[in-house]
């Protein structure tokens, strides 16, 4: 009999003290907080380079979810940069759909811009992006552009 409560007491004491092991622990949670600019796409597990022009664009979150989305592209002439998308407003990040969506005013319009987030960490930002032809084969390329944090 004392045998037995001696297992039992043991067992108590090993149950509660990887209790208090995994109380102790932290996962440490990363922010999408940041200036995120383009780096790279990736498309069919190759790397493609982003050109100088779509370089300076950017993903600005900060850390009250205010501000900014800027895409640029190549323009008509030799180095010339367009920026056919700039929104200011506010941003929100849905981790459990993987939904960046910035909400903004256009003409006194509401509107939203939603990326979809494919994987990110303290130093990527991984959006999809089907709006390149990045294998120069003509179709809608489902690729991702890789964002790093400034």
């Amino acid at each position: 009999m004392k045998f037995l409560i001696g297992l039992i007491a043991i067992m108590g004491i090993v149950s509660c003290s990887s209790d208090d092991d995994r109380s102790n622990s932290k996962t440490e949670e990363v922010s999408v907080n940041g200036t995120w600019k383009p780096s790279r796409y990736e498309f069919k597990g190759k790397n493609y380079p982003v050109s100088t022009c779509e370089k300076k664009g950017q993903i600005l979150i900060n850390t009250d979810f205010s501000g900014v989305y800027e895409r640029y592209e190549a323009g008509a002439g030799a180095g010339e940069c367009i920026k056919p998308e700039s929104y200011s407003g506010k941003w929100a990040y849905d981790r459990m759909y993987g939904k960046l969506t910035l909400t903004y005013t256009e003409a006194g319009v509401s509107k939203t811009s939603q990326k979809t987030v494919e994987d990110f960490s303290a130093t990527e930002l991984k959006i999809t992006d089907g709006s390149k032809n990045v294998d120069g084969i003509p179709g809608n390329d489902d690729a991702v552009l890789v964002y790093i944090r400034e």
